[in-house]
């Protein structure tokens, strides 16, 4: 006689599973289905007057799009450039004429963005169009979206990994746990790096860097998530989850710069894991290592915060996972029924 179904055991994968296609839903396609500059930093080098009647064209031709800072040279408006302060600049050259100073590595939109700007003022002016890139995509990642698939690898592995963790291994001492999430960290790390980086030559260089950095990543997102799970228990997987995938993907700026998404994404991608580790790998690959303090501090705290939470409840409130998975074989009554079922079959001769 069979045991009616437990529906509390089916309804928790259920609602788990809605809550990702909502949030996914909810939040990648408003963020990422129409993007539009918004207060994009754009760096203005030249006289005064020159800069200030600038301004006020890009404002007239686009208006609400840039964030116009004005810089006393161009060797200024270069290093801002370089550190991710502007990502674009228009110069002003000694007969007047403006050229166009460029970064692809930070971004398809910008770029184009920063780039149309100029050639609706170049065609006013009657100027002939003068356009540098400095910080070219390589041909090896062409589209500059190696950054972010990494990070995404890594995002979904850590957090398997905890929620797998927290069933295989629920009952297990709190010291075993830590010790195989860093090692999983690290391992996860070390495949990502070499994925990215000598096996497909997507992020070639830096290699060192590239592994401390997947690493760091591994480290902050399987530590989220069971920092998530020690506070809020069960509901501590979906918020975990939330914060790690699709609000970390869909404004991390490696699909569409958080200056092209409603104001919301922007305001939080440089304080989330993902967008800090995307900035942080574009500035090694892309840019010199310049302004890498920044992106990398993020990372690092939630990191450490994350883990320090992590051990800190569970000193106090040990984590009890709300279903365990175990093999048949461990289950009362099962090494039993076995040895009854293979005692009744007919034997061959």
């Amino acid at each position: 006689m069979h045991s009616p179904p437990n529906y509390r055991v089916l309804l928790g994968p259920s609602l788990l599973g809605l809550f990702l296609v909502i949030a996914f839903a909810g939040l990648m396609i408003p963020g990422l289905r129409n993007p539009a500059p918004h207060d994009m930093p754009l760096g203005v080098s030249g006289p005064a007057p020159v800069v200030e009647r600038l301004g006020k064209q890009l404002e007239a031709g686009a208006p609400g799009a840039f964030d116009v800072t004005a810089y006393a040279n161009e060797n200024e408006a270069r290093a801002a450039l370089r550190d991710q302060e502007i990502l674009g600049a228009i110069v002003i050259g000694p007969q007047g004429a403006p050229g166009l100073i460029t970064a692809s590595a930070a971004g398809d939109a910008p770029t184009r963005a920063a780039t149309a700007a100029y050639e609706r003022l170049t065609e006013q002016l009657g100027t002939p169009p003068r356009v540098q890139d400095i910080a070219p995509l390589p041909e090896h990642d062409s589209r500059g979206v190696s950054a972010v698939l990494l990070c995404v690898a890594l995002s979904v592995g850590g957090l398997l990994f905890q929620v797998g963790l927290s069933l295989a291994a629920g009952g297990e001492r709190v010291s075993a746990r830590r010790l195989a999430s860093v090692a999983y960290a690290v391992v996860a790390g070390l495949v990502g790096a070499l994925l990215a980086g000598p096996v497909t030559g997507a992020l070639s260089g830096h290699f060192a860097e590239l592994l401390g950095i997947a690493v760091l990543l591994s480290l902050a997102v399987v530590g989220v998530v069971a920092a998530c799970q020690a506070v809020l228990r069960a509901l501590g997987i979906v918020v975990g989850a939330l914060l790690v995938l699709p609000l970390g993907v869909s404004s991390s700026g490696g699909v569409v710069d958080p200056h092209f998404q409603p104001a919301f994404y922007s305001a939080v991608s440089e304080y989330l894991p993902m967008g800090s580790t995307v900035s942080l790998l574009r500035r090694v690959f892309y840019f010199d290592g310049n302004a890498v303090g920044g992106p990398l501090l993020t990372l690092a705290l939630w990191a450490g915060v994350a883990w320090l939470v992590t051990l800190v409840v569970e000193r106090f409130r040990p984590f009890r996972p709300v279903v365990v998975v175990v093999p048949a074989s461990a289950l009362p009554g099962t090494a039993a029924a076995t040895e009854s079922r293979t005692a009744a079959e007919p034997r061959t001769a």
